[in-house]
């Protein structure tokens, strides 16, 4: 009897604590803390499998966490019971939208949307669905219909209002969102998108969006006062407060711990979220906490490997910050090497090499047999011989190391380069001392081409990505490092973006190149563009500018996704800068029937090539290769009398093979 009456009382018991558990679960999701809510919806589901709400509940926080994968199950799960749960339906295809998985909406979506039409939730899905496959202004143009239909309702007008944002509609999106805040001046994303339109309306006119910042905080203000966990609200203050911290262009350290303290906490309540391990990295490395620096740039890492921008930034900071032995280094040299054994006998050798430089920044003792055999495939015979030397003095007895050694010091000993004493053997090492006079390049920063980009320091990473690959890959000739800081800091009085803190192109700005070069040839070249980086892709858009014609003399863009993204796109936009450029050289030594030029392999030359001497830009005469070294070669002039005529310091030039100075992808 006893045992009857506990069954019979236990039920209610079970649904009503079941009950209470979903309750609170949707108090929390509400005001937004999921960490919390997703318990308690896990508890109501432990206690009543079947309930949908629950579900839909956990579906939800999984979702806002990035755990994807759960909340696609629990979604699934609800529509295998509920083929018509909107909820599920939306929940579902959104995060869909987010794994670029389009192709699965139009099947769930397309039957609900002829038997409901009107229905507001699936058409903001639609435009969604139709924003992210590019069709931006049918999404608005179904958007808009439906609102006129249906007296512009609150969530109607408030999608509109972010796809007008999207789409730099500013007079549009203002509009929207009038109307919205009017009918629900409760709801804090009103005012979040309000300080959003300041700020992105005026991303790229400096002045402008500076003056935005007091009116923009106001309404972030707002929004926080209705719902103080308010995320988007929160990531736009520590972005409005990074601005702040440089609206003078010299670091204001209080308002930068401000965003800071804000970026900490949204990391700890969202740890999967790559974004915000990132920026937390970003800043406190811009405050010198350089040891909570390195946990989250390895946790960003972890999260999303294949996110090349976020991995050379990581190797930036680990290399000025981090001694050759620490975990990170190790770490992340270690990635490079396996990189370069992976693509080096791929299609991609010179994006190859650049993951084995890199890893032999970070951790050269690791990499060294590699360093070798690329020194002895590409005929890098210093290098080459420095390094052997070293390994005989780590391993004296080896004879067959001995015999590989004299082999290449007596290879070149018979090169140009050593007959005319530009090396001397030292018994430390090959002593070079490079002559070179090829035209010189100056990369400014790239430019974003949307306002507050995921990796705020992308547009310097790419531009020092690209100069890694100019200098060491492909002996493209740029300032030394003095000098470039010394123009960036003189163009960064004119021309400086308080958020990215990059130092973009303007032909205004080009005079502080000539800066430190009163006596000295001027800089000619400038690498300039902009690029995008969304989802791992990155699409750049470059120039070559010529300051002696004041033009672009080439042209082009590039794109590439995922792993070896970076390396790629620097190696292809290398290549095309180096065939772009005129061989340009002098005369280092007039011989007896002969002359010594500064010009060979590296830099282009090849036995067919054509040269021709030069004097303030009139041709002298032409002159056939006798003799082609790496770095130097021995010329014959061709017109008689040419002992009269040339001298040393004249102009060396190659007829080009083709006009390359056309647009080209």
């Amino acid at each position: 009897m006893i045992l009857l009456l506990c069954f019979v009382c236990g039920a209610p018991i079970y649904t009503q604590t079941a009950l209470d558990e979903l309750n609170v679960g949707k108090e929390r999701l509400q005001n937004g803390d999921c960490k919390k809510a997703i318990i308690n919806f896990q508890n109501a589901l432990k206690l009543n499998p079947n309930s949908i709400e629950a579900k839909l509940g956990y579906a939800e926080c999984s979702k806002n966490m990035g755990s994807y994968n759960d909340s696609k199950r629990a979604y699934t799960e609800v529509l295998s019971r509920s083929a018509k749960n909107f909820e599920a339906v939306i929940g579902l295809s959104e995060i869909n939208i987010l794994l670029m998985e389009e192709n699965l909406i139009p099947p769930r979506i397309d039957p609900l949307l002829e038997e409901f039409p009107n229905h507001t939730g699936l058409r903001i899905l639609q435009s969604k669905y139709l924003q992210a496959i590019g069709k931006k202004d049918l999404a608005i143009h179904k958007l808009v219909t439906l609102s006129e239909k249906l007296n512009h309702p609150a969530d109607v007008e408030k999608m509109l209002a972010e796809l007008y944002l999207k789409n730099n509609k500013w007079k549009e999106a203002e509009d929207s969102l009038s109307r919205y805040i009017s009918q629900t001046p409760s709801d804090p994303t009103g005012f979040y998108l309000l300080a959003k339109l300041a700020l992105y309306k005026n991303y790229f006119n400096v002045p402008n969006l500076l003056n935005q910042l007091q009116e923009a905080e106001g309404n972030i203000q707002n929004a926080l006062n209705l719902d103080s966990k308010h995320e988007p609200s929160r990531l736009l203050l520590v972005y409005l407060k990074m601005m702040e911290a440089y609206r003078s262009r010299d670091l204001n350290q209080e308002p930068l711990e401000k965003g800071f303290r804000l970026i900490y906490e949204l990391a700890r309540e969202f740890p999967e979220n790559k974004h915000y391990h990132s920026l937390e990295a970003s800043i406190g490395e811009e405050l010198n906490r350089k040891e909570f620096s390195e946990y989250h740039y390895r946790r960003a890492l972890q999260i999303d490997d294949l996110d090349e921008i976020g991995r050379f930034e990581a190797e930036e900071f680990a290399l000025k910050h981090l001694k050759e032995e620490s975990k990170m280094r190790r770490e992340l040299g270690g990635y490079r090497k396996e990189r370069y054994l992976a693509e080096k006998h791929s299609l991609y050798f010179k994006s190859a090499k650049f993951h084995l430089l890199r890893s032999r920044d970070l951790t050269p003792f690791n990499v060294r047999n590699e360093l070798i055999d690329m020194y002895d495939l590409t005929g890098d015979s210093i290098r080459f011989i420095n390094l052997l030397i070293k390994f005989r003095e780590e391993d004296p007895t080896n004879f067959k190391l001995q015999n590989k050694l004299e082999f290449a010091i007596h290879t070149l000993k018979q090169s140009l380069e050593y007959r005319e004493g530009l090396f001397q053997i030292a018994p430390k090492g090959i002593v070079y001392d490079p002559i070179s006079f090829s035209p010189e390049v100056f990369v400014f920063d790239l430019e974003s081409r949307v306002p507050f980009p995921e990796h705020y320091p992308g547009g310097r990473l790419i531009a020092k990505a690209l100069r890694y690959e100019l200098k060491h890959v492909f002996n493209v000739r740029l300032p030394d490092d003095k000098e470039f800081l010394t123009i960036r800091n003189g163009i960064k009085e004119t021309n400086f973006h308080p958020f990215t803190k990059t130092i973009p192109f303007s032909v205004e700005s080009l005079h502080h190149l000539d800066s430190a070069r009163l006596n000295k040839t001027k800089i000619r070249y400038v690498l300039h563009g902009n690029y995008k980086f969304e989802n791992d892709l990155i699409e750049v858009e470059i120039s070559l500018y010529d300051r002696e014609t004041s033009k672009d003399i080439g042209v082009w863009k590039t794109s590439q996704k995922g792993r070896d993204s970076l390396p790629t796109i620097a190696s292809r936009i290398a290549e095309k800068v180096k065939l772009i450029l005129p061989i340009n050289g002098k005369i280092l030594k007039i011989r007896e029937s002969d002359v010594l030029i500064s010009l060979g392999k590296i830099d282009g030359l090849n036995l067919k090539s054509s040269v021709q001497f030069t004097r303030k830009g009139n041709v002298l005469m032409e002159g056939e290769i006798l003799e082609l070294g790496n770095e130097i070669s021995l010329i014959r002039p061709k017109m008689r009398g040419w002992e009269k005529e040339l001298a040393t310091g004249d102009s060396v030039s190659i007829k080009p093979m083709a006009d390359t100075s056309v647009k080209s992808k």
